[in-house]
């Protein structure tokens, strides 16, 4: 038997190593299914398990191709193949720290914004920035140890080294819109100017619902339900009108012109009934307030027009949405009403004069 192998040690080398892959290959994956089988978050963690079920793929087939490329060169070339083996060996438990460092980190993050899910108990903004950042962080150490290994990448680094400053120069112009877009996000994590979750104005004309910060840009869903992407360094430079800082509650401006010859007073009792009587309105009003029979709407003139008489109501509501909801509403109602009181709104008019010629 011995001589039989030693005759036919390429194919029992061959067999030998198919049937060792084989066995790891078994082992690790029934171990993998019995961890998912036992463990309570084991569907949080599916990601996870099928980035482990690439990374054994890809080291079972190089490992394989490794050992039975033995059979092919000579003996000098062995310490060369074995080094080679060596690396894929670093290469899997470099990928495989990577991706359980990455998804431990996002789970911790992910508790940490599930026990401040309620506004007034804290900000996930600031978490789900840093477990970017911490990210990014953790890939980016695993690339420079994969990096370390690959001996025409250590050359590469040694042969730059010599004009590290022309390089640092290049690297540092090519990626100034990169950094000031993660310095950006930076800022708006630790300054909280808005959070995720608020409605926002950007500049002059972007206007909608947070939805994610990230290392590079701000996403912001319109009310058109259209996801606009901001680059983080001009969100900083633009003015921002935040609906929800400090509390989410909205005074609402209805403001509307009648007529010179309608009557002021009744025109101030209609919008006053139509807007209190409005289910959204709320009453922002004090104690004292109410024993001093304040209006729950206040309604007044501020300015006399070219063509009218131009009145004002300030209507709260509890958020910018219902805001929006009911000042849309009122408008209808106010107009209805008007006709029926007979009290105009005027429009412009136009006076053409024709001169006839002598």
């Amino acid at each position: 038997m011995k001589e039989l192998i030693i005759e036919h040690k390429e194919i029992a080398w061959v067999a030998g190593v198919i049937l060792v892959n084989l066995l790891l290959h078994l082992m690790i994956a029934k171990s993998i299914s019995i961890i998912q089988s036992r463990w309570r978050k084991a569907d949080q963690y599916e990601p996870l398990f099928k980035a482990f079920r690439r990374v054994f793929r890809f080291f079972f087939i190089a490992f394989t191709i490794g050992l039975l490329s033995y059979i092919f060169v000579s003996e000098e070339s062995y310490t060369t193949v074995t080094r080679n083996i060596g690396r894929v060996f670093w290469f899997t438990f470099v990928i495989m720290l990577t991706v359980i460092l990455s998804a431990v980190s996002t789970s911790y993050f992910n508790h940490k914004v599930d026990q401040l899910s309620r506004r007034d108990s804290g900000d996930i903004t600031l978490y789900k920035y840093i477990n970017y950042l911490v990210t990014a962080f953790i890939y980016l150490v695993g690339i420079i140890l994969i990096a370390l290994a690959i001996p025409a990448l250590t050359n590469l680094a040694a042969a730059a080294g010599a004009s590290a400053g022309a390089i640092a120069l290049v690297a540092g112009v090519a990626s100034q819109e990169g950094i000031s877009n993660i310095v950006g996000g930076l800022f708006i994590a630790f300054f909280k100017p808005f959070r995720i979750g608020d409605i926002v104005k950007i500049g002059s004309s972007t206007m909608g619902r947070v939805e994610d910060i990230n290392l590079r840009h701000t996403v912001i869903k319109d009310f058109q339900n259209v996801r606009i992407v901001i680059p983080n360094a001009m969100v900083n430079k633009e003015n921002i009108s935040n609906y929800y800082m400090i509390e989410s509650k909205n005074c609402e401006w209805i403001e509307i012109g009648i007529s010179y010859d309608s009557d002021i007073n009744l025109a101030i009792k209609v919008m006053q009934d139509i807007c209190e009587s409005h289910p959204l309105c709320m009453d922002v009003r004090s104690d004292a307030d109410k024993k001093r029979k304040v209006s729950k709407v206040d309604v007044q003139v501020i300015g006399l027009g070219d063509s009218s008489v131009n009145l004002k109501a300030w209507v709260w509501s509890a958020s910018y949405l219902t805001g929006f909801k009911m000042r849309n509403q009122l408008y209808k109602s106010i107009k209805e009403a008007f006709d029926k009181e007979g009290i105009s709104i005027p429009f412009p008019h136009t006076s053409v004069i024709i001169k006839k010629s002598a």
